[in-house]
């Protein structure tokens, strides 16, 4: 898995790191909504859009770019025009996250005069200033050396939320791939159940639960027999349980798992991995 891959699953599911690496409160972030766009009529995709949710504030364009390409400000640029022309805005900023100035593009000359606007930010993470919040943790997290990365994660994990415990997990399991689940949580120091209560396995699993129990309970009470209730409920909660691992299906592709670890990780057949279709693209 490519860390801008990471990247754009901070800017997601923590994007309170983003605006406080901008220099804007946290809390700012929920007044936008995280988009992947498509241009129409291009090959052209912008993977990371906060879009406002009211017009008076700034649309923010935003790449990750952990690798040296001397094509990325033309491409960069090109598609944030080809946007204001399908989508006009008045306000936007554009911002560009580099581990460090080292990757950043070589050959600036024709993008000098882009690149000096104030409206086009670049953030080089090994630069950033000390600070507690966790959320911006991440994302210095993402160029942690190995050395230093279990450390800083555990750090990390005392103050995290359940959102940023799955976080922190999963840049683990990028950053250290011969380690299995257990020693990355053993590395984190922290029990077992709680790296299980991540947000998202706690809605899909609670919304698939749901679903499946009040289905259990309308064909137990249709019968109208307390034993046919009781079967309904436990078949239920079953086909809830099996609704939430299968709902955890594309995340985990997208984070770089095969089908047969998803296989193993979730206990479910290698066939009903399978037969989840995957996502375009």
């Amino acid at each position: 898995m490519r860390t801008d891959k990471l990247v754009y699953l901070l800017l997601q599911l923590a994007p309170q790191g983003f605006f406080s690496l901008i220099g804007r409160s946290p809390d700012d972030a929920q007044r936008y909504e995280f988009k992947s766009v498509e241009l129409k009529e291009t090959s052209f995709r912008i993977d990371g859009v906060f879009v406002p949710k009211s017009d008076d504030d700034f649309t923010y364009f935003v790449e990750a770019q952990f690798q040296q390409d001397e094509q990325f400000y033309a491409r960069f640029f090109a598609e944030i025009f080809l946007y204001l022309k399908q989508y006009p805005t008045a306000q936007w900023q554009a911002v560009v996250m580099y581990p460090s100035r080292s990757v950043e593009q070589k050959q600036i000359e024709p993008y000098a005069d882009l690149l000096a606007l104030e409206r086009v930010r670049r953030v080089y993470l090994d630069e950033l200033p000390e600070t507690d919040a966790t959320a911006v943790g991440l994302f210095e997290l993402l160029i942690a050396s190995e050395r230093n990365a279990g450390e800083r994660a555990a750090k990390l994990a005392k103050r995290a939320t359940v959102v940023e415990l799955d976080l922190i997990e999963q840049i683990l399991t990028y950053k250290f791939r011969t380690l299995t689940r257990k020693e990355i949580r053993q590395m984190l120091k922290i029990q077992e159940e709680l790296l299980k209560d991540t947000a998202f396995y706690k809605e899909a699993f609670e919304e698939g639960k749901q679903e499946g129990e009040a289905q259990g309970i309308l064909k137990g009470e249709a019968q109208g027999i307390l034993k046919g209730e009781a079967q309904g409920i436990l078949k239920g909660k079953q086909e809830g349980e099996r609704a939430a691992k299968l709902a955890m299906i594309p995340l985990l592709r997208e984070l770089g798992l095969s089908d047969e670890k998803i296989s193993e990780k979730l206990n479910l057949p290698l066939a009903d991995i399978q037969s989840v279709p995957r996502a375009n693209g």
